[in-house]
């Protein structure tokens, strides 16, 4: 479900107050006009009975049955006329009953489907009954009310509008902060949002989030010092144990040591040591932004068949098949000693990572801006709980783990920074059961920003051990 933006939500929350006051409104004005319009009727009325009574004080003679003409002239109608001691001078037809009627004051009555505001009344010895037809004040009322709803939906929509000015306004500070904000990242994190002066809570705001940036910007930079300082520091001791091992076993050939072997693992496991320190220290530099680039037009299609021929000699001991599709003539704008090192961490983690007997199946194509770079092979598929973590330095999955391959942890982060330095993307995807896939996109020209590459056009695995080792 999309979700609304937050000027929308402001703006039909003002919509909605709006309403709900409205409405509120509306009903109190209702109430109010009708109880208005209650009081005028009543006003007249008790006017019209005081001149009816003045006109009965003057009546020497009454007739019951009949209403003198002298009672007729006002617009209350005339119910009954009663005489002290109870004779009933005039009712009129359509009143059978009075004796409802017998307590002085104001109530409403219904006769069929017509109501009355009835008044009744005692003075100078006579009571006097009048009625009104409340038509009249219901038809101000329905109209009242027929005018305020027609113009509801508009004030609606003009409270919806204005909250969606008004939202607009309110939130351009905070559109400020997230523009200022999207330009801080890893490599430029002394970037620092403006603080406004003319919202203190948004002042506020922008305060805790530069602040919260310098906490960043001082624990990026300690990482950053301490992993080049380590690199560094590790990288002139581990040279001197490797010069001196190579030293002594170059003293020791030829003859019968008992240390020989000892001085070949120490020096293999300094040689890990510095493999790792180097790429610690690029990964650092890389990460920093501080990697220096030698861009130079490349060859792609050559680097690639060159390291093929490297993977088929690295194959040979494990009884691995080599197959290839490479389009001839592509050529990329990059560093080449970097690329060279992406190629061989993909090659050598396909020879590695494979079963005995299995299949390598390496294919360079072509998608219109991007040169697509896959390298396949068979073995264990890594997991899916592995595969959001497998670029991330030091981190091997379980099959890696498990298996008899040396390795640090640290290839694919170099993979994926040398590829992202070149303006590229790579991809894990398993096509096939009993496959895995690398995939690299590199754009054909200088690394510039645009769209990321496409997920299709990359090259199937072979469906069969025949075709892989065609």
């Amino acid at each position: 479900m999309k979700r609304i933006p937050l000027r929308w939500k402001l703006a039909f929350l003002a919509g909605a107050t709006v309403g709900l006051a409205l409405a509120l409104a509306g009903a109190v004005a209702d109430w109010t006009l009708d109880r208005k319009l209650v009081q005028e009727a009543d006003l007249e009325m008790i006017s019209d009975a005081r001149e009816m009574f003045l006109a009965l004080k003057k009546q020497r003679s009454f007739s019951a049955g009949s209403l003198p003409e002298s009672l007729e002239g006002e617009e209350s109608s005339v119910w009954e006329v009663d005489r002290a001691g109870g004779a009933i001078l005039y009712r009129a037809p359509f009143l059978r009953t009075s004796d409802w009627l017998s307590k002085d004051g104001f109530l409403d009555f219904a006769l069929g489907k017509r109501t009355f505001r009835v008044l009744v009344k005692r003075q100078d010895g006579h009571r006097l009954v009048l009625a009104r037809d409340t038509r009249h004040r219901k038809e101000i009322l329905r109209k009242a009310e027929i005018a305020y709803l027609l113009s509801f939906p508009l004030a609606l929509v003009i409270a919806v509008w204005g909250g969606w000015l008004v939202s607009g306004y309110a939130l351009r500070p905070v559109r400020a902060i997230a523009a200022a904000a999207e330009k801080i990242g890893p490599h430029a994190l002394q970037g620092r949002v403006e603080v406004p002066s003319e919202d203190p809570d948004l002042a506020r705001l922008a305060q805790i989030l530069n602040a919260m940036w310098e906490r960043i910007e001082q624990a990026f930079l300690q990482e950053e010092r301490l992993t080049a300082d380590a690199s560094h520091e590790l990288r002139t001791p581990l040279t001197i144990l490797r010069n001196q091992l190579e030293a002594a076993l170059a003293e020791s050939q030829g003859r019968q040591s008992s240390g020989e072997e000892v001085f070949l693992s120490l020096l293999e496991q300094v040689k890990r040591l510095t493999t790792i320190t180097e790429n610690l220290l690029f990964l650092s530099h890389a990460e920093s932004g501080q990697l220096r680039l030698r861009i130079a037009p490349i060859a792609w299609s050559g680097m690639v068949a060159e390291v093929v021929e490297d993977a088929r000699l690295l194959a040979i001991p494990g009884g691995l098949s080599v197959a290839t599709s490479i389009l001839p003539d592509q050529s990329v704008h990059g560093d080449g000693d970097l690329l060279m090192r992406l190629l061989w961490n993909l090659v050598d983690n396909a020879v590695k990572y494979n079963t005995p007997g299995g299949f390598i199946w390496i294919t360079l194509l072509e998608d219109g801006p991007w040169n697509v770079l896959s390298v396949a092979n068979t073995g264990p598929i890594i997991e899916t709980e592995d595969q959001k973590d497998i670029f991330r330095r030091f981190y091997r999955t379980q099959s890696a783990r498990g298996s008899h391959a040396k390795g640090s942890g640290l290839g694919l982060s170099l993979c994926r920074e040398i590829v992202a330095a070149h303006g590229g993307e790579i991809r894990y995807d398993n096509p096939s059961e009993g496959w895995n896939r690398f995939t690299v996109w590199l754009p054909k020209g200088k690394a510039e920003k645009s769209a990321p590459p496409p997920a299709e056009k990359v090259a199937d695995v072979p469906p069969s051990s025949a075709s892989a080792r065609a």
